[in-house]
């Protein structure tokens, strides 16, 4: 028996893992007709820092919104344009904060996603040592079913 999802979430942080799991997210939210949540989570808490003790002021966190809004709505034109999903079916989503609790306590409950999809890595692997990866925190802790897209 196949499990009908209604609500697919994936989050995309352009890298070659977010890159296959939106591949993925179309392919099942195209087969099962579900609603596609597509969530950005900006942290400025590795964003603030270049090791010169740089910190972002409100024109610079505004400016990286806008430039990461945009990247969004082209994204969601393309796959329209190109995958011929339903506007109505697909939903860009800017948050901020630590993308793991984002995902996981903030966003999947609010907008009941019965399924998040997930790159296998968005970081190389000295970033994974120091604050972990987003992909094995999902799989732990969300509330739902996770799929990891290779």
């Amino acid at each position: 028996m196949e499990i009908k999802y209604q609500r697919i979430l994936v989050a995309v942080d352009g890298s070659a893992g977010a890159e296959a799991a939106l591949k993925k997210a179309v392919k099942v939210a195209q087969r099962q007709q579900a609603h596609l949540d597509i969530l950005q989570v900006l942290n400025l808490n590795s964003l603030s820092y270049d090791g010169n003790g740089l910190s972002l002021d409100g024109k610079k966190v505004y400016q990286v919104e806008q430039v990461n809004e945009s990247y969004l709505q082209s994204l969601k034109q393309k796959l329209i344009d190109e995958k011929q999903l339903p506007a109505a079916e697909i939903t860009t989503h800017l948050r901020f904060g630590n993308p793991k609790t984002v995902i996981v306590n903030d966003f999947q409950p609010e907008y009941q996603n019965d399924l998040i999809i997930v790159g296998a890595t968005g970081k190389n692997f000295i970033e994974r040592l120091i604050v972990g990866s987003v992909a094995s925190y999902v799989i732990r802790a969300a509330r739902c079913d996770v799929l990891l897209a290779h």
